[in-house]
C-alpha cells in the first residue's frame, strides 16, 4: 500500500485533489474522471489533498487521524482586522525587565512554523536564548565583529580585496561605518545597541543546502512578529546579529548551531515598556500594472 490512498466509496469525483495538488501527484481524464494517484514519488507532503477533499476520501500516511483539523471560521479575522494588525505592527526596542514566559515563546514559535516554505521543506529550526550571560555574550561578539569590520574597511588594501570578493556589499558596509563605530563605542560603555536589553532572543537557522533557506526563515520570522503583537509582546529583527553570523562563526559556535547550518534570521522579544496608540502612514506603493 502506498502513502496516499483514495476511498472510492467516499470519492465524488470532484477532482479538487487533482486541481489543487502542486506536485501533480493525482490524475484524471475526461474518459475516466475518477482521480487516482499517479506520481506518488513527487508528493511533498504539503497536505493540500487531505485538507481540501470535501468528503475526507483521501488518506495520507504523513497526516494520521487527528492531524487534519476543521478551520474555525468564527476565528478567521476580516481583511480590515488583518490590515489594522499590519498597520499597528512596529519594531519594539524598549522593553521591561519582565521575563517572557515559556508558553508565550512556544506560541510565537508555533506561529512561525506555520509559515510557507519552498517545496514544503519546513527547513527552519529554532533556538531560544533567555540566559542573561549568553545574551550579553551575543552583544559582545556582535560588537567585536563590527569593530573588526570597520578596521578592515578603513584599510585601503583590505577594502580593495574585500571588493573583489563581495562587490557591492562592501560599498553598503562602507556607508555604515559610522554605525559600526557607534555600536562599538556603545558596547564599550556598557550599553546594548544590539539586543536592546531584550530578555529573549529567538534564532532561526537551517541547513545551508535546503531550498530557499533564507526565505523560509524570514517568512517564519514575519509570522512570529505578528504572533508577538497579538500576545502583547514587542519584537525587532536583529539585523546586526544576523549580519555578523554571515561571516563570523563566534555566535553560531556559542549557540551550538549544528554543522552545516547557518543563522538566517533572528529576533529579540520582550514585554514592551511603552504602548503605541497611533500608526503612521507609509509611502504609497510604487506599482506598475501590466
Amino acid at each position: 500500500m502506498g502513502k496516499i490512498t483514495i476511498d472510492p466509496a467516499r470519492c465524488t469525483n470532484c477532482n479538487t485533489c487533482v486541481l489543487s495538488c502542486p506536485a501533480v501527484v493525482f490524475k484524471s481524464t475526461k474518459e475516466d474522471p475518477v482521480p487516482e494517484v499517479d506520481h506518488e514519488e513527487l508528493c511533498i507532503s504539503c497536505g493540500h489533498c487531505v485538507a481540501i477533499c470535501p468528503e475526507a476520501a483521501i488518506a495520507h500516511v504523513d497526516f494520521p487521524q487527528g492531524s487534519v483539523k476543521p478551520i474555525r471560521q468564527d476565528l478567521v479575522p476580516s481583511v480590515e482586522q488583518i490590515l489594522e494588525a499590519l498597520r499597528m505592527r512596529r519594531s519594539i526596542r524598549v522593553f521591561t525587565d519582565d521575563p517572557v514566559r515559556r508558553e508565550l515563546i512556544e506560541k510565537v514559535i508555533d506561529g512561525a512554523r506555520l509559515a510557507p516554505s519552498a517545496h514544503n521543506v519546513q527547513s527552519t529550526e529554532y533556538i531560544v536564548v533567555r540566559d542573561k550571560a549568553v545574551l550579553h555574550k551575543i552583544v559582545q561578539l556582535t560588537a567585536r565583529y563590527f569593530a573588526k569590520t570597520a578596521r578592515q574597511l578603513r584599510n585601503p588594501t583590505t577594502r580593495t580585496l574585500l571588493r573583489m570578493v563581495a562587490g557591492k556589499e562592501v560599498e553598503g558596509a562602507v556607508d555604515l561605518l559610522p554605525d559600526f563605530d557607534l555600536i562599538a563605542e556603545a558596547v564599550q560603555s556598557g550599553k546594548d545597541p544590539i539586543l536592546r536589553g531584550a530578555p529573549c532572543f529567538l534564532v532561526f537557522h537551517a541547513e545551508q543546502g535546503a531550498n530557499f533557506s533564507v526565505v523560509n526563515a524570514n517568512l517564519a520570522l514575519h509570522n512570529a512578529t505578528l504572533v508577538c503583537q497579538a500576545l502583547g509582546l514587542g519584537s525587532f529583527y536583529t539585523g546586526y546579529v544576523v549580519g555578523a553570523c554571515k561571516r563570523d562563526k563566534s555566535i553560531p559556535e556559542l549557540l551550538s548551531i549544528p554543522d552545516g547550518h547557518q543563522i538566517y534570521a533572528a529576533m529579540a522579544l520582550g514585554h514592551p515598556r511603552f504602548e503605541f496608540r497611533n500608526w503612521i502612514e507609509r509611502r504609497p506603493p510604487q506599482v506598475e500594472w501590466i
